[in-house]
């Protein structure tokens, strides 16, 4: 993948800031990044156990200023913007973001971006996550 590390570390950041908001504490919240050869793309998902997102809305969230009208919403605050974001820096990076229902409750946010073609296959490597601080 070709992208600006600082700006896919921001999608990351975002989802899981949304995620940590909507998702009751004491419940988990799962990164995962893949890497599909075959399909020439690479994932980064991020799943919460939250109350999930009802289908009629899943378009609109992606919108500037949008935010749900629930009281969740409304306790833990935000602008309304983290998932616009997100969805402006996947499309610069030629890619998609999509929301789809976690089984057994919750949400699975999904980024998706395209490969490099393999002729080019030096820079075809996610960016690593930031390292934990020394102890």
């Amino acid at each position: 993948v070709q992208a600006e590390e600082n700006k896919i570390r921001q999608v990351v950041t975002n989802l899981i800031g949304n995620a940590v908001r909507f998702t009751p504490a004491g419940s988990p919240i799962e990164l995962a990044t893949v890497v599909d050869e075959a399909a020439r793309e690479a994932r980064i998902e991020v799943r919460d156990h939250g109350d999930g997102v009802p289908p009629q809305i899943r378009e609109k969230i992606f919108q500037r200023f949008w935010r749900a009208d629930t009281s969740r919403t409304r306790e833990t605050g935000g602008s309304g913007l983290g998932l616009a974001i997100v969805s402006a820096i996947v499309a610069a990076h030629r890619g998609r973001v999509d929301v789809v229902e976690t089984e057994g409750g919750g949400a699975t946010f999904r980024v998706i971006l395209p490969l490099l073609p393999s002729s080019d296959s030096s820079t075809t490597s996610m960016p690593s996550a930031p390292a934990a601080p020394a102890s």
